[in-house]
């Protein structure tokens, strides 16, 4: 009996927090609070965000986290240099905020460091590294889109060219994960997220 009664406590409790996520990535939810506080974090300025402003911003967001996940199927999170890295963060975040401020901010700062890492370090990987003095590559790509540099010289504008190629790779990862990892998005949360705009946004 007690064994049945803690396992509909723990279902409710855990269809509770999917019903607050805005969005489940390949099974993690994002949480409201954590769009919420990574929203406010980067767009401080906009105070009244709209559905379409949120729907924007969760769609950056959650390629974001795609791009995070695949890093840690890649066995990044695992890599000496980078636990290292945390561990040090961690110990400078700590020093620097005081005991009665580590709250939820403090768990959820140290979360997107280490995402911010892992972004970093798999990026370096699938696009850096692949334009990082590599002409011949660049060249195929500016060859093969002859409509977007007419008239123009390669070795004038090779710069340009990178910063489309990047682009390009960037479009193709992200599509690739799409279709790789299952995304829902909770509709329900971003609209109740968007009627509080006429107040503030809430947690």
């Amino acid at each position: 009996m007690r064994k049945t009664y803690c396992l509909i406590i723990l279902c409710f409790f855990y269809f509770g927090t999917v019903a607050q996520s805005v969005a489940v990535i390949n099974g993690k939810p994002i949480t409201q609070k954590e769009f919420v506080w990574i929203y406010k974090k980067h767009r401080p300025d906009n105070a009244k965000p709209t559905l379409t402003d949120l729907i924007s911003f969760l769609n950056i967001y959650i390629d974001f986290k795609l791009k995070v996940l695949d890093a840690r199927e890649a066995g990044l999170d695992s890599d000496s240099t980078y636990t290292e890295e945390v561990k040090n963060y961690e110990r400078a975040l700590l020093e620097s905020v005081p005991p009665e401020a580590r709250k939820a901010d403090y768990s959820l700062a140290m979360n997107e460091y280490k995402d911010a890492l892992l972004l970093y370090n798999i990026s370096q990987t699938k696009i850096w590294d692949r334009i990082d003095d590599n002409d011949d590559t660049l060249r195929k790509y500016y060859v093969a889109h002859p409509t977007q540099y007419p008239n123009k010289d390669f070795e004038d504008i090779k710069a340009e060219v990178a910063a489309d190629y990047q682009k390009q790779m960037e479009c193709d990862w992200v599509t690739g994960l799409r279709k790789k990892f299952l995304v829902t998005v909770d509709q329900a949360v971003l609209n109740r997220l968007a009627r509080n705009t006429g107040r503030q946004i809430v947690e």
